[in-house]
């Protein structure tokens, strides 16, 4: 069989599998055994095992002897890997997971903005004043205004030049997405970015322009206090 063709099946079986285990669809947390997986889904076993692999890799599944294969609870998953950031935010879509979040956030983008001031290239300031006016000119819509506040967030987490925090902003970024799409049922619960957390992000901006690096830091972490408070009082 084409390797291409077995890696596409795999990640097939990947989401399916992942689909069910979101909407809770096992009994009691347990997977069925592999070979009534496999009929269900249309796959080998072999093309099965890998898929559960993946699934046991990523902290999804444990399989244990005499006890067949078990879903872990959602908190224990890999929330380091974006895609099981998302996963794990679409099962547990509760205050407690958004608080912890936007917590998470806190260990990203201050010390991004602080590092982007210090390091950030000509051309990452480009992106970053660049993607600062996309937000101020955007849409009052929510998907318009989301995606420019996301690229904003993306060019300053790009410009501190750390690995880790660019993985860490990533999953900090999905995180986000998914809360917004699981409250778009509620539209009047979509927080918005308001215009003194607009005003927060040129202060980060300008700190940025002007390499300080504790202005930068100062200011993201004034506007992830705005943000919290906002997203909280609209979660509840």
């Amino acid at each position: 069989m084409n390797h291409g063709y077995e890696t596409s099946l795999v990640k097939r079986v990947v989401n399916e599998l992942v689909a069910s285990i979101v909407s809770g669809e096992y009994q009691d947390n347990v997977l069925p055994p592999q070979v009534i997986l496999s009929k269900k889904h249309g796959v080998s076993r072999t093309i099965m095992r890998e898929a559960l692999s993946v699934l046991i890799s990523r902290r999804m599944l444990d399989v244990r002897p005499k006890t067949g294969t078990r879903i872990k609870p959602a908190r224990e998953w890999l929330i380091m890997d974006p895609e099981v950031a998302e996963w794990r935010l679409r099962a547990l879509p509760d205050q407690d997971c958004i608080a912890r979040l936007l917590e998470f956030r806190v260990l990203v983008d201050p010390p991004a903005a602080a590092l982007a001031a210090t390091r950030a290239n000509r051309h990452q300031r480009i992106a970053i004043n660049a993607a600062f006016q996309r937000l101020v000119h955007a849409s009052p819509s929510e998907a318009l205004q989301s995606t420019a506040e996301e690229a904003l967030q993306a060019a300053i987490v790009d410009a501190s030049g750390d690995e880790l925090l660019r993985q860490m902003g990533s999953v900090v970024r999905v995180g986000i997405r998914t809360m917004k799409s699981t409250m778009r049922a509620q539209p009047q619960a979509m927080p918005r970015a308001s215009n003194a957390e607009i005003g927060d992000y040129g202060r980060v901006v300008r700190a940025i322009e002007t390499a300080d690096g504790d202005g930068a830091r100062a200011a993201m972490t004034q506007l992830l206090t705005r943000s919290q408070s906002i997203w909280m009082e609209e979660a509840i």
